[in-house]
């Protein structure tokens, strides 16, 4: 029971960059990002994370194994382990996706079909695959949409409203009520990075039924927020994911879910 409700929050994580809507090609093409997961207890590298939009639609992301030298470990490309493709063609609250895990087989997969979504899931390779169809609502989040409904509800957020969302686990078949509230940051979230200068603000995302929370991890996000054109309230401001602090949604080969800090790297504008 431990392991099916941790999984209830194992979907979010890694999903939530680049929220706003993005505007054309031309700047889609600038959004390449990297993410750094670290183990939280040892802080020893475990994976990395390869974002890539190629287009306004369709965002890829590769999961990567940390390359190892004779001197020590890089951060550099190591062995492709796991990959995901996510389309919002349909929707950009609600978009299809899938995953694949080669580590042990876990697949992914959420499809929008008339006016349900269809889902499977397969835990690993000597395992069934899963399937149920739910009704779509308006109110439903999947996977990467989730980041969409932080910038959608941003100034609400910042203010000190917490915000409940209906969101889809895949793993379980099902879409459950998570909590979205802000929280005090730590010292080390405000650490500068990313060549972002602006505020920092740190959200929790929690199980709304206090059962589940029992059986599950809450995730803490650290966002930053600075505009490039001081002048401008709206257009020029860019709101990024810097840290993710909570249980991974990449299994081991073993299918076992580690604690991680990951932070996130995005290329220094020109200009």
């Amino acid at each position: 029971m431990i392991k099916i409700f941790t999984l209830l929050l194992l979907t979010i994580i890694t999903n939530f960059t680049l929220a706003k809507t993005l505007t054309s090609d031309s700047e889609v093409m600038h959004k390449i990002f990297t993410g750094y997961a670290y183990d939280l207890s040892t802080q020893e590298l475990l994976y990395t994370e390869h974002h890539r939009y190629l287009n306004r639609y369709h965002h890829q992301v590769e999961y990567r194994e940390v390359n190892t030298k004779d001197e020590g470990i890089s951060e550099g490309n190591g062995e492709l382990f796991a990959s995901k493709h996510i389309n919002y063609q349909y929707s950009f609250y609600a978009p299809d996706f899938e995953q694949k895990n080669l580590r042990n087989g876990e697949k992914i997969q959420s499809k929008k079909k008339g006016d349900n979504i269809l889902i499977r899931y397969q835990e690993n390779s000597e395992s069934r695959i899963q399937e149920e169809s739910i009704r779509y609502n308006k109110q439903l989040v999947v996977d990467a949409g989730f980041d969409y409904f932080i910038t959608k509800n941003w100034q609400a957020l910042i203010t000190g409203k917490t915000m409940v969302i209906d969101y889809l686990v895949p793993s379980l078949l099902d879409h459950y009520e998570l909590r979205v509230k802000k929280v005090v940051c730590d010292p080390i979230d405000k650490l500068p990075e990313n060549n972002i200068q602006g505020e920092h603000h740190c959200f929790s995302v929690a199980a709304a039924s206090f059962f589940i929370r029992l059986f599950s991890n809450n995730l803490k996000l650290t966002y930053g927020h600075y505009s490039k054109d001081e002048e401008s309230e709206n257009e020029s401001t860019d709101i990024r994911l810097l840290r993710f602090k909570g249980r991974s949604n990449i299994c081991d080969s073993d299918g076992n879910y580690l604690d991680v800090n990951i932070h996130y790297q995005y290329p220094v504008a020109e200009g």
